[in-house]
Parts: structure tokens; C-alpha cells; sequence
């Protein structure tokens, strides 16, 4: 597994990659195909996206980074809104020299990639969200206000294993816990509260890059909701069912994942 620091700003930010490596610090080099960039959800880190970056390296360049405090990059604490993660991904992005690259997000991943594509309206040749992806994704105030009780000591960490779909393989609930487990809870509730205060309904209109809205086979129907009202909200937006697949597809069918990027990657271009 290809893996390098990049130094972004003043944050020493971990880089997951496919294909040849360089000298450290340098950026990972060029590969055939489309690049695709992704972003993590709450809590997690670029790890979460091995899969898909282990079936798209064969056709395309797939990078994966830790947000500041997040996994293996520095910081203590989150970034404080979305705008700034967005910031932070283009910023590594320049650094990197990715040009028009897919925008994968995953959750909060995807508040960050419709907030870049509303920012650098002409930098991605494409956007696909996954995770829950909403206009409206603010977390419950239950949700922020427990991780608020476990930073102030008060309350013990709960992992979240919900939104699975039913036969989801016990090795890839393991995966995921030891992923959530690498990023303090201070970043978690950072990553929410940012969230929560995103107006997204305000900023995906100025979105010009077709976004592809993915649904687990197995996620809610207000879930679907969700998805198909962003589809609509964008200009060229459509969704797409992940076969076998919760609101953790990343984790769980990460190749049928990796098939619809590709997919949006080879539209992008034609």
C-alpha cells in the first residue's frame, strides 16, 4: 500500500495512493486514467477507502488523504466548516497536481466535495457521493451532544454500527471500528458541528459538474429521498443504486463503488 506525508499549510497530511511512488514529500507520481479524489466521512480517515482505491488503480489514479487531526495527519482539532475542509482538499489537490479529478465523498466527504465543486466550479470533471449524501446532511443534536459528554469525560465512546446492510461480513464492522478509532472524539465533534452549521441547500447550485448521488440497495427509503432531491438540485445530478450495499458502501462493496466512479470518470471524458 502507497503511502507518503504531504505537507499542506502548516499540516503534515497523510496521502493513501496506488501505483509508482517518489521521494518523500513529493507527490505520488502520475498514473494512466482519471484521478480520483477522496473524502472521508466523520470520524474516519482515507483508509476507509482502500478497496476502492485497490479496484480503481488499475485504470485510473486514486488518492485518498487524512483530514488535519484525522487518522495519521497532524493536528489536534478539526477543521472548523466544511468551506475549510473543502480548502484543505484543494490545497493538497494543487500540491499534488490534480487536475479535473472525480470527486468521491462519503458523508461528510460529500458536504466537502459539493462544497468544492460550488467553490472551483471548473475543477472537477465529475462528483460521487455516497455515505447518506444530502443538501441537508446536519447530524441529530443527540448525536453532537454525546461526543460533546465523551470529550468532556463524562460519557464513554459508542461506535456507531448502524446503516449497515443485513448480511454486512463481521470482518468489515472490525475494519471499520479500527478506523474510527484512529481519529480522537475532539475531531469527531468538530467534524459534526461543522456539519451541522453547512447550509448545503444554499451552495449546491452553483454546483456545474455532474454529480452522481449513490444509494445502498439496502439504505432508507428517506434515505432515497434524500438522494433523488439532491440529484434534482444540481444541474446534471442522477442516482444510482449500490447493489448489496447500506450507507457504508465504501466498506462494503467498495468495488461495485469503484465500478460507478469509473463509470462517471469515462463520462466525464467523453
Amino acid at each position: 500500500m502507497a503511502q507518503k506525508y504531504i505537507t499542506v499549510g502548516a499540516v503534515a497530511t497523510f496521502v493513501h495512493h496506488r501505483g509508482p511512488t517518489t521521494l518523500p514529500g513529493h507527490p505520488p507520481a502520475p498514473a494512466p486514467g482519471a484521478t480520483v479524489l477522496c473524502l472521508h466521512d466523520v470520524a474516519l480517515n482515507g483508509n476507509v477507502f482502500a478497496g476502492v482505491l485497490d479496484a480503481l488503480a488499475g485504470g485510473h489514479r486514486p488518492i485518498a488523504f487524512d483530514l488535519p487531526a484525522h487518522g495519521r495527519s497532524g493536528g489536534l482539532d478539526s477543521l472548523a466548516s466544511v468551506a475549510a475542509m473543502a480548502g484543505q482538499a484543494k490545497a493538497l489537490a494543487d500540491r499534488l497536481g490534480l487536475v479535473a479529478p472525480v470527486l468521491l465523498g462519503d458523508g461528510l466527504g460529500a458536504a466537502v466535495a459539493l462544497e468544492a465543486a460550488a467553490t472551483w466550479t471548473d475543477w472537477p470533471a465529475a462528483v460521487v457521493l455516497c455515505g447518506g449524501a444530502s443538501a441537508t446532511p446536519a447530524p441529530s443534536a443527540d448525536a453532537i451532544e454525546q461526543v460533546r459528554l465523551v470529550t468532556a469525560g463524562r460519557a464513554r465512546r459508542q461506535f456507531d454500527s448502524t446503516g449497515y446492510a443485513p448480511d454486512t461480513a463481521r470482518e468489515v464492522y472490525q475494519r471499520a471500528f479500527g478506523e474510527w478509532m484512529k481519529t480522537d472524539p475532539r475531531a469527531t465533534l468538530g467534524d459534526l458541528t461543522a456539519l451541522a452549521a453547512w447550509d448545503g441547500a444554499a451552495r449546491i447550485g452553483a454546483v456545474e459538474a455532474p454529480v452522481i448521488v449513490v444509494v445502498g440497495e439496502h439504505e432508507t427509503p428517506e434515505a432515497r429521498t434524500a438522494a433523488e432531491s439532491l440529484a434534482a438540485a444540481v444541474r446534471r445530478g442522477r442516482v444510482e443504486t449500490l447493489a448489496g450495499a447500506g450507507r457504508r458502501g465504501v466498506l462494503e462493496q467498495p468495488a461495485g463503488l469503484a465500478a460507478i466512479v469509473a463509470a462517471a470518470a469515462e463520462g466525464s471524458a467523453t
